[in-house]
């Protein structure tokens, strides 16, 4: 009898996340050690957010459960329905598969519920990007703490975010700093030309400089989403430069930002909206900016790698480990002109941005997690957990 696969289940709610998730599941659906299925929720089975789910069964990945539990509610109650209405149909999931470990991202609502559904089912879970800090008051920074505390397993991204998992009395033999596998996958994407680009979008980007923007709603702040994103776009429209923008996550106050999204495109001719692109469009999109606006952890962890500017609006990232590429500014359409004109117009400022070292890894992050995921014993020391002080 051969060896038996160790039956790994990935959760996947967001194409944020998938974007993380993806090389290290190429990688496990390619290994013989292991039977590799996906539990899909979320954004990914919503119209709304462009049904990414059809990008998963693109990628040839075995879809094992769908669960639908997105309440389409722009109020904050919403969110915490929607993380309700996941724990149940996990539990049943989970007992369903019995897989071996279970594999999470982050700090949306699919990794506090998977995390915690899973513990009381004795599964092990390996988290990805745990102990991260970002001092913007997002319920996320509680629900990525919260996840590190039900997980068995950590990839961190960075050897302070090892440190702070540390701080909070986890065991130094459960931590593995990897870097970001969304990096993997990233630094692979084929490139296309401008041409390419402007026949896909059927949008002509070809010869001018062209920004692009990504900006979520923060739950602490809901009341003034719609007031916030018109101070961005009417500094875009001020600086008469073409914008790609990408819609925001389920998020309570993402009703607002895509009503003035639709109702700005509409008005001028400079803005082209999309709800999601694939990812060589995507990649391809950034790589061919000046710079990217908003509050996307695209602006922290992927652009440095292609010496992209960013410029941060708001609160959200702030207070994240980041390179020099970032400048972060308020909700104020002077500051965040000003910066968007500094990022594509200062040379000394582009050049220096150009040679900047990302901090959040190599491209070879999915093959540490594999290996680790091959190897870790699957006992009673690592699903029964202390504290270490």
């Amino acid at each position: 009898m051969g060896k038996k696969k160790r039956k790994i289940l990935a959760v996947t709610g967001a194409r944020s996340e998938y974007d993380i998730l993806y090389p290290v599941l190429e990688k496990l659906n390619s290994d013989e050690d292991f039977d590799l299925q996906l539990l899909v929720t979320g954004a990914h089975l919503s119209e709304r957010y462009g049904m990414t789910v059809r990008n998963i069964e693109a990628d040839g990945f075995v879809i094992a459960e769908r669960v639908e539990n997105l309440v389409e509610d722009d109020e904050r109650i919403g969110r915490i329905i929607s993380l309700g209405n996941q724990i149940v149909p996990f539990a049943k999931a989970f007992n369903r598969i019995k897989p071996d470990i279970i594999l999470v991202v982050g700090d949306r609502e699919e990794a506090i519920s998977v995390s915690m559904t899973a513990a009381y089912l004795d599964i092990p879970v390996a988290h990805i990007a745990g102990g991260d800090i970002a001092k913007d008051g997002n319920i996320d920074n509680s629900v990525r703490y919260a996840t590190s505390k039900f997980s068995h397993i950590h990839f961190t991204i960075l050897e302070q975010h090892r440190e702070t998992l540390l701080k909070l009395g986890e065991d130094d033999w459960r931590i593995f700093t990897v870097g970001n596998p969304a990096l993997d996958r990233f630094l692979a994407t084929p490139v296309i030309t401008r041409q390419q680009l402007s026949d896909n979008l059927k949008f002509d980007i070809v010869s001018d400089k062209y920004l692009v923007l990504i900006q979520h709603p923060i739950i602490t702040d809901v009341e003034n989403e719609s007031k916030n994103i018109r101070e961005t776009l009417n500094a875009i429209v001020e600086s008469g430069f073409k914008c790609l923008i990408n819609y925001p996550n389920s998020d309570a106050g993402n009703f607002a930002i895509i009503q003035a999204y639709e109702e700005y495109a509409q008005k001028y001719e400079q803005l082209f909206v999309f709800k999601n692109l694939d990812r060589i469009n995507y990649i391809n999109v950034l790589r061919n900016a000046s710079c990217l606006l908003g509050n996307s952890s695209s602006g922290i962890i992927e652009a440095p790698s292609l010496g992209l500017p960013v410029v941060n609006i708001g609160a959200r990232q702030r207070g994240r480990a980041h390179a020099n590429n970032v400048i972060f500014v308020d909700n104020k359409k002077d500051e965040i002109l000003n910066a968007l004109i500094h990022s594509v117009s200062d040379e000394d400022y582009i050049q220096s941005v150009k040679k900047i070292k990302n901090p959040y890894g190599d491209g070879n992050s999915s093959s540490k997690i594999v290996e680790v995921l091959r190897s870790i014993e699957l006992n009673d020391l690592l699903k029964y957990k202390n504290i270490t002080y």
